[in-house]
């Protein structure tokens, strides 16, 4: 009897697992690779180890997503729920003020009670990082997320248990971030020991679950836009707008609340990849922007058909 061949969801998995290999085993002769490099030009940047099994590991995922789609036989982006959208710049637009704005308010009331305090001397070299950190992961996550996972997801479970399983996946994914500990000698098993550091460093069991819940709630709010417009215009701009507001935050202040849970459960440190705010405050300001998404797609866009 031959082997039973993987569902949807084992493909997943396959895929994920595949993509953790190969972070580990090419992270160490890509950076000796970058150290010998640097012999011969001494300008290039000394990254540490840990940047080069998250770049790999970034990569290995973009592709990993694209050779699923064609592994279980998508052809077209409407086979995944997501649809030509004639009004994209005007979603876009509409999602980054939706996300933005509750970020400037929330960014105003932190630094009004003191929670953050203005630096004296901003870089303001920058901004220009962060507009292009806001865009490239913006754009990089939703097409993982809401693009193929929460598509995938849909066809083997429903929208409801998609969108609720696909939404607990991105806010686990943001809690697996490399040590930056640094690494005294890089060998073989360097890589495999950078993918257990990640699955080790959490933060204490309050602050976790803070984060947590601000990571899952925005993951329902994008799978929702996603699947409310079938398209991925409208989430993009959303998640966009959020990383503008909390990179710019943390550009403009900085967090001064020692120790850092004093001021919990209305607002705590930022933590986990991508600088993911915490407390009932950056709730309330996800809230709101829940809000001014529904008003947007209730009064300024027509349901889409099915």
């Amino acid at each position: 009897m031959p082997p039973a061949r993987p569902g949807p969801l084992g493909k997943i998995g396959l895929v994920a697992a595949g993509v953790l290999l190969a972070a580990c085993v090419l992270a160490p002769p890509f950076y000796w690779a970058g150290q010998a490099l640097r012999e011969i030009w001494p300008s290039i940047p000394d990254y540490p180890f840990h940047r080069y099994f998250s770049r790999i590991a970034q990569v290995g995922g973009i592709l990993g997503a694209v050779g699923l789609v064609f592994w279980l036989g998508v052809r077209r982006a409407a086979d995944l729920g997501i649809e030509r959208n004639p009004r994209c710049g005007r979603d876009l637009l509409a999602g980054v003020f939706a996300a933005l704005l509750p970020a400037l308010l929330l960014a105003a009331l932190l630094i009004s009670w003191d929670v953050f305090r203005p630096r004296r001397d901003p870089a303001f070299e920058a901004l220009g990082r962060i507009l292009l950190t806001a865009c490239v992961v913006a754009a990089v996550e939703e097409f993982l997320f809401r693009g193929v996972l929460l598509g995938l997801a849909r066809k083997s479970l429903g929208t409801a248990r998609a969108v609720v399983l696909v939404s607990l996946v991105f806010a686990i994914v943001h809690f697996l971030r490399p040590s930056k500990g640094a690494v005294g000698h890089v060998d073989w098993t360097s890589g495999f020991a950078q993918a257990a550091a990640s699955f080790s460093s959490m933060p204490p069991p309050a602050q976790m679950a803070w984060g947590f819940a601000t990571l899952f709630f925005a993951g329902l709010l994008l799978a929702w836009v996603t699947v409310r417009t079938n398209s991925l215009w409208m989430a993009a701009g959303v998640h966009a707008g959020w990383i503008l507001g909390q990179q710019g935050l943390n550009w403009f202040a900085k967090f001064r609340i020692k120790p850092p849970e004093e001021f919990l459960p209305w607002a705590g440190p930022a933590l986990v990849s991508g600088v993911v705010p915490t407390g009932l405050l950056p709730l309330g300001a996800l809230v709101l922007a829940c809000g001014l998404s529904a008003a947007y797609l209730a009064f300024f866009r027509r349901a889409p058909r099915g």
